[in-house]
Parts: structure tokens; sequence; C-alpha cells
């Protein structure tokens, strides 16, 4: 068997699945396969929703994978959700493998729940943005795990961090694979180490389903480039690091919530390997081009993106006052907002400062993709916020009594919308709306996980 026969086996993926129906089909792929698979639970949600680890396989190798380290990510939860059927169909799969999986569909289902608007579709720019659910830094899965490097420390794992932890110390898996994705741009890699039999390999995976590759501006500026769109994964030292040598301040009073699951799997001593993929939601071909732009350097166009956001920033706190008197301040959404409306710029200041001191990488003609990222890819991560304003107002609005409060919230939403869908509409005009096959997505996960675990593109036979 080879990756192309596996991925054959990957049907049509109409919409995302809940939680509930996440959790449904494990349940019902145990029973089927009894003798292959076992559940148990490994932890609970805040609001004390079961996570759920399926074992399929008896392999030397070990392998940790799960989906929605972020809530408003959940194409790795359906690769999860058809790769368990294709192992357990497989058996030829599974020995060609040799290795044991470890699966979580969902480590974040209470946030999942928050996204559930627009999981069903329409796939559309507004009903995304209009719909979006993400938690503030100390209050993301993937970004809470204990913490300490110079002078920060970070021990306020979560519930569901925790979950993950458990698994980590009891398997201590050879292979981790937190299954992340943007929602606007191209296909993207993040590597905790360069093993070049793979890195050379994993394009291969979206240049199968003709997806583009994300050659723009990378996620985070200081990021180590192995090869295009293949990136060091950004571990929490190394944004210590980028502050520390940009700002004239301490790192400590900059940074919040704590290390990643990577960082977490390096206290185990283990020569283990991360993978992370990351790919959009909307097809975004300028993402992959590399052609110059005429009269406008790389630093023109990071710079006009912040101002293309201001605006934007400017609405969102204006509605943030109007929501803050009414709404319960410990609501995820209000949660998230604060950290949103409070943001002290220290990254751009660090992004700033970084550029002065290399003009050799910066002075420089843009490239169509990093035009992209700056005018369309920026922009559009402050837009989906409004998302969260809605869900906030709706929320307040149905805990209220006061009739003039009633009419606040229900302006606050009406705004809200307004603005986002105009947001959406300005963004469509530029990058037409096409959103991507789910298919497609899974495919690309699915293959990068197949080539790092060492399978073989073409048949031996």
């Amino acid at each position: 068997m080879n990756i192309e026969d596996v991925l054959k086996q990957i049907p049509e993926i109409p919409v995302f699945l809940s939680v509930e129906e996440m959790d449904e089909s494990t349940m019902a792929l145990q029973k089927q396969y009894p003798k292959l698979v076992s559940v148990d639970q490994v932890g609970e949600s805040e609001k004390h929703h079961p996570i759920y680890r399926m074992r399929i396989g008896k392999g030397k190798k070990k392998a940790l994978i799960f989906g929605c380290p972020h809530p408003n990510e959940p194409i790795g939860s359906m690769m999860l959700e058809h790769f368990a059927h294709i192992l357990c169909e497989n058996e030829e799969l599974r020995e060609q493998l040799d290795t044991t999986f470890h699966i979580i569909k969902c480590v974040d289902p209470d946030g999942l729940k928050l996204n559930e608007g627009w999981l069903k579709g329409p796939f559309t720019y507004y009903n995304y943005a209009s719909h979006f659910f993400r938690p503030a830094g100390p209050k993301q899965v993937e970004w809470t795990f204990p913490f300490h490097y110079k002078k920060y420390r970070f021990d306020d794992a979560l519930p569901e961090t925790k979950a993950i932890m458990n698994v980590i110390d009891e398997v201590k898996p050879d292979f981790m694979y937190s299954l992340h994705n943007s929602s606007f741009g191209g296909v993207y890699w993040y590597v905790s180490k360069e093993r070049k039999e793979i890195v050379d390999r994993l394009e291969n995976a979206a240049k199968r389903v003709d997806l583009p590759l994300s050659l723009g501006e990378p996620e985070v500026p200081f990021a180590k480039v192995y090869r295009q769109a293949v990136y060091e994964l950004p571990q929490s030292a190394a944004s210590y690091d980028f502050y520390e040598a940009n700002l004239d301040k301490d790192p400590s009073e900059v940074m919040s919530g704590g290390g990643c699951s990577a960082d977490y799997l390096d206290t185990k001593g283990k020569d283990a390997w991360t993978l992370v993929c990351e790919m959009p939601y909307f097809y975004c071909p300028d993402s992959n081009d590399l052609s110059l732009c005429e009269n406008l350097t790389r630093r023109e166009a990071i710079v006009k993106g912040y101002e293309i956001k201001e605006p934007l920033m400017v609405k969102l706190k204006e509605l943030y006052a109007k929501l803050e008197p009414y709404a319960d301040p410990k609501s995820s959404c209000m949660i998230a907002l604060k950290e949103r409306v409070e943001d002290k710029q220290d990254f751009k200041d660090a992004q700033f400062a970084l550029m002065d001191a290399n003009p050799q990488e910066y002075d420089v003609p843009c490239t169509v993709a990093s035009r992209f990222d700056s005018f369309y890819g920026a922009p559009w991560y402050t837009l989906i916020a409004f998302g969260m304003v809605i869900s906030a107002a709706k929320e307040t609005l149905a805990s209220l009594c006061d009739e003039a409060g009633k009419q606040e919230m229900d302006n606050v939403i009406q705004e809200a919308k307004s603005f986002c869908k105009a947001g959406c509409d300005h963004i469509e005009k530029e990058v037409p709306c096409e959103p991507i096959p789910i298919r497609k997505l899974v495919s690309v996960q699915m293959e990068s996980a197949l080539l790092a675990l060492g399978m073989n593109e073409r048949s031996d036979s």
C-alpha cells in the first residue's frame, strides 16, 4: 500500500462534525472494532465535557495526534475521524506504519461548541467571521503548558492541556502531530527539527490536491525557514528571545500564557519529532505567487498592513466599550476580546525593530504573496474578532431584563454584523471567496502524517 492508495479512501466530506457527533463516532468505531480500538477518558474540559483518547494499533513507534488545539481549527478533527476508520479497515497499512496511535479528535470541546455557527456552512467569509471564536492566549489549550525560561514562568495549565500532558507522560511519543489550521492563505508546515527526508517531501501533499503554498510573510517574523513553506516550530523560548532582542523591556512583561505541546514534550528528554500542518478554509492563489510588485518594498507592505488593520481595531475597541457595562467579564468571548483590545503593540514594535536591524531582508521588492499576507491576511485576522462581539452581545442580550440594556446590545449586534459584512465584502472583491473542499484539506494533513511516519509515496511492488 502506498500513500495514494490511502488517500483514495477519504470520502467526500460536506461539513464539519460537532463535538457530540465526533464522540458518537468514536464510540461506534470502538464497538465495530473492539479488538483494534480502545477508548478511554484522559481528562475533561473546563465545562466538564469528557476528552476521549483512542488507541489503534500495536506498533513499535508511538504517535500522539490531536485535533482542535485551537477551537476554530477543526480540519484536523476531520482528518482523525477518517484516518481512524482507514487504519481499522487496513491491516496492511497498520503493519506498514508499525505505529501505536494515540488519537484525541478534539482537545477543546467547549471552544468548538462556540464555533458551531459555521461548522455546517455556508462556507463564506462572512458566515465564518460572524460565528468565529478563539480564546485569549492564557485560555488556549496549545499555549498553556508549563513553561520556565529565563525570567518567565507559567504553571497554570488548563484542564484540557492537562489531558494532553497526561497522555505525553504516559506514552512518551516518538511523533506528535498537533493539528492546526489557518483560515486564509496557503499551506505551510512547522517542524521541531529539520529532517530533510521528511521536510523535502511535505509540499507534495499540497501539490497532490492543487492547493497553493503559503510563500508570503511567515506567521512570526523570527521563524527559521527550512525550505519554502516549511519552518522551524516557533516554541516559547524563541518568542522570549525575539522580544528580548527587539524590545527595551523585560519579555516577561510582554508574554502571556505558557509553552506549547512541543515545549512540554521536550521536557521528557526524548528525541521526538513534532509536526504542525497549517492550511486555509479558503483558496487564495496569491499566497503562492513570488512575482515582484512594482514600487512596493516588503517593509512598505508590512507597514501598510498595520495601517489597514488600525480602523478595524478602533471599531473593535468601540464595540467592546459598549459591551463592557453589560456583559459577563468571565465569559469566554469577553476574555478573548479584552485581550485583543488591550494589545500593547509589543509584537508590532518588535517587528519594526527587527526590520530596522535587517534592511537587507525588508527593503527589497515585495512579492505578490507577501503583499497578500499584509494587505488581506493580516486585516482578516482582526476582522474575524467581530464574530466574538456578536456572540458576546447575543449572550448578554439573553440575560438582560433592562430594556435600555437590551436595546444597546441589539445595536451592538447590528453594528458588528454590518461592519463585519462590509469588511468581508471588501476582501471578496479582491480575493473572490472559494471554499476549499474539506476532503482536500484532510488529504494534506493525512499525507503529511504518512510522510512523517516514513511511508512511501509509491508502491514497492
